[in-house]
């Protein structure tokens, strides 16, 4: 999709990052909930900008998703504070439930791979990076009031249903939700250390990953798996960006997304040791799907009648030195 950078589109842009920041830096839950409103309208004009089928009924589902979430939060934190509140105990974990289903997280995910699936690639990258931000700071920064019990099944249920589910899919798109949803547990496992900035460093080299990642995808419009075997004979280059990129999503040693999955193994090991075996248990999942990328990229199929592209060039320079970049970070922080 080609993003035309009108007045309007200024606007919606500024009000979508200003409605974040808002969220985050608000004091109180009625202010949070009118700036996550203002956020979720400011992101639908986004969504339907190319004015397809598919992606104004992505952004159908994305809305009643999120306007759900927010009736869910709105009611939970007015009756958790209030002094003639019915199930005073119960109220906190609806809160919960209420960021996880704007975050698109399991077991309220239902909504994400759908909607991922609906809408072009840069609509993709900021509900997977920027929409993530304002529910994943208010729900980690919450921990104090979730009970520590919850907090271990919702990491490793996230881990699980991320790598079971991606395992099945064939298109990019999809199965970079379900990448995402995996990451999440990962995310979420350092609520039950109390180490709110733990996630938030977690998912901003998440964020580093993806957006080159997914740039490159816009460029080359990839949606399927097969499509990725033509990479081979057009740009090796970005082959090997990709693959490179694909194997530090996934965690693999010494790249950058292997830094913050060893240190969640190190905080991990004296809380609770059955809740790592389900998060590495979940990213060998994911390799498993990440390597199956990699490998249908680099076998050159013969068949002609391949689906290819309608628009296959090779990304700019400054884009794959984004890309170097963001792989490079682990050995300046490891040092």
């Amino acid at each position: 999709m080609s993003f035309i950078w009108s007045p309007a589109t200024m606007l919606t842009l500024s009000t979508l990052v200003t409605s974040t920041l808002m969220a985050i830096s608000s004091t109180n839950w009625v202010f949070l909930w009118a700036s996550m409103e203002l956020n979720l309208l400011s992101f639908i004009p986004i969504l339907m900008s190319s004015k397809l089928n598919q992606e104004v009924e992505g952004s159908i589902k994305y809305f009643l998703a999120q306007a759900l979430g927010s009736a869910l939060l709105l009611t939970s934190s007015i009756m958790l504070w209030s002094p003639y509140s019915i199930w005073p105990s119960v109220m906190p974990i609806i809160l919960m439930v209420s960021l996880l289903l704007k975050l698109g997280s399991a077991p309220c995910h239902f909504w994400y791979p759908s909607v991922m699936a609906s809408i072009s690639w840069i609509s993709c990258t900021l509900l997977s990076s920027w929409q993530k931000l304002a529910p994943l700071v208010i729900l980690v920064f919450f921990t104090a009031q979730v009970p520590k019990t919850i907090v271990p099944l919702m990491a490793g249920l996230n881990a699980l249903l991320g790598g079971i589910m991606g395992m099945n899919q064939s298109q990019m798109r999809s199965i970079m939700a379900y990448s995402s949803i995996g990451h999440l547990g990962w995310m979420l496992s350092f609520m039950l250390m109390d180490k709110p900035m733990m996630s938030i460093l977690y998912f901003t080299i998440y964020f580093s990953l993806i957006i080159p990642l997914f740039m490159i995808m816009n460029s080359m419009n990839l949606m399927t798996t097969k499509q990725l075997s033509k990479i081979t004979m057009i740009s090796p280059s970005t082959q090997l960006i990709l693959s490179i990129m694909l194997i530090s999503l996934a965690g693999l040693p010494p790249l950058t997304g292997f830094m913050p999955k060893l240190l969640a193994i190190m905080m991990l090991t004296s809380f609770n040791s059955p809740l790592i075996t389900i998060l590495i248990l979940g990213s060998l999942m994911n390799l498993f799907f990440y390597l199956n990328i990699i490998i249908n990229m680099m076998m050159s199929s013969q068949n002609t009648n391949m689906d290819t592209p309608k628009k296959f060039s090779s990304p700019s320079s400054l884009l794959l030195l984004s890309s170097v970049t963001s792989m490079g970070l682990t050995p300046l922080i490891m040092l």
